[in-house]
């Protein structure tokens, strides 16, 4: 490299881009200087252009065209330019040919090995994205370290047992990178979530859009979201909680958690999607049942605590998921049936003619297709399976959005 102006290297930079290919470094080449493409070369001073043809004429890698039809005392510009050799040109400004940047990074990247089924497919993705010169989910070979970062970060969702709880995100982000802020960098957390994606439940898919919502689904956050539950038995977590003291419910953070005993029957099991709804049901039935907040879509870390919570029920007392009835509400209520492995019947979403409910114009419609598609994954359970076989028979395309919000809570299982 040589001592250079901006504007000389500004200029040999933009011709870099056109000799500077996956396959090799172009020599022998002419390249056209448009008005276009080199706006900013003619808005110079004829003074500062002066200067820059003779900076480059003294280059022994290139050759200048000058246009010869110019009106007479009209400034003489350049019509094109031609590469004697590339490498020389590449080497002025100390950038590293693209095919042997490629070929250190595909190296780099083949050395590395993460404990991820996919990681060998996305590896070579990679590989052959920056080798058309284009970028993988955005990231550029420059940014390899992107790459590299976010797969340690799927690696360790990927392995971590659905029995322990992850660290909370800073503590996370030092353990992984030795920077407690590193996962707060959206570039970062939304490629792990381009890359893990495909690979989700995809009831799950479905619901996560951006890389923040990923993180918080596998119990990722900067602080514990306590999780709010009712039920009359003792809690078992550093002590024991006495849980019929609490006439509305508790709050917990979810890795407090070791276990429950049951001092009765259990009537049943009751999940609620929505906070306001859990609020009003706590208050308003009060019964020895099971009643858990979902928060929409569980976290992981939820889901821990909530296998805990209902693992000795489920084959013994009826279970219940009462959330939308719509396509968010079917997804979840799919998603906790395989998750729990258990028959969840739908509650106060389905067709039910009974429901309570004033209709007006304003009401949004759902496309039945779309319900019926959120309930497919889950339609070998027997309870799920009537509500899809109802709606496949409905002789209508379209069901009114109910929020569950509109609807009064009550019981699904009746005194005795």
């Amino acid at each position: 490299m040589f001592e250079m102006s901006q504007n000389l290297k500004r200029f040999l930079t933009q011709l870099s881009k056109k000799i500077d290919l996956s396959g090799e470094v172009k020599s022998g080449v002419t390249i056209r200087i448009t008005d276009h493409a080199y706006k900013w070369y003619f808005a110079l001073s004829d003074t500062t252009k002066d200067a820059l043809h003779r900076e480059m004429e003294n280059l022994g890698f290139v050759r200048l065209c000058y246009r010869k039809k110019v009106m007479l005392g009209a400034f003489k510009h350049i019509e094109s330019i031609h590469v004697v050799d590339g490498g020389v040109l590449l080497d002025s400004l100390g950038i590293t040919p693209r095919t042997k940047l490629i070929g250190d990074l595909s190296a780099q990247l083949e050395n590395v090995s993460f404990q991820v089924s996919w990681w060998e497919e996305t590896r070579d993705n990679v590989i052959i994205a920056w080798s058309q010169s284009k970028t993988f989910h955005g990231i550029r070979p420059a940014q390899i370290e992107l790459i590299l970062d976010a797969m340690k970060l799927v690696e360790l969702i990927s392995s971590s047992s659905l029995s322990a709880s992850l660290p909370d995100m800073r503590t996370l982000s030092v353990n992984l990178y030795y920077d407690s802020k590193r996962l707060e960098n959206k570039t970062l957390v939304n490629l792990v979530y381009k890359l893990m994606s495909p690979h989700l439940d995809p009831d799950v898919a479905e619901m996560i859009e951006t890389g923040e919502e990923l993180l918080e689904h596998f119990g990722i956050c900067k602080y514990p979201v306590p999780m709010r539950f009712k039920a009359k038995g003792t809690l078992i977590c550093q002590g024991r909680i006495d849980l019929s003291a609490l006439q509305y419910g508790i709050g917990v953070s979810p890795d407090e958690v070791l276990g429950v005993e049951w001092a009765q029957d259990v009537p049943y099991v009751l999940f609620i999607e929505n906070r306001t709804s859990f609020e009003r049901y706590v208050r308003e039935v009060d019964d020895d049942g099971l009643v858990i907040y979902t928060a929409g879509f569980p976290p992981s870390a939820w889901m821990r605590a909530i296998n805990l919570l209902v693992k000795n029920l489920i084959n013994h007392v009826p279970v219940y998921h009462w959330g939308d009835r719509d396509v968010g509400g079917y997804r979840i209520l799919a998603f906790l049936a395989k998750w729990l492995n258990a028959d969840i019947t739908p509650y106060l979403m389905g067709l039910e003619l009974e429901l309570d409910i004033e209709f007006d114009e304003a009401n949004t419609t759902r496309p039945v297709s779309e319900l019926i598609l959120a309930l497919e994954s889950a339609r070998g359970y027997p309870s799920i399976s009537v509500l899809y076989d109802q709606l496949v028979a409905l002789n209508q395309r379209e069901l009114i959005w109910i929020e569950q919000e509109k609807i009064s809570p009550r019981s699904p299982v009746p005194p005795s």
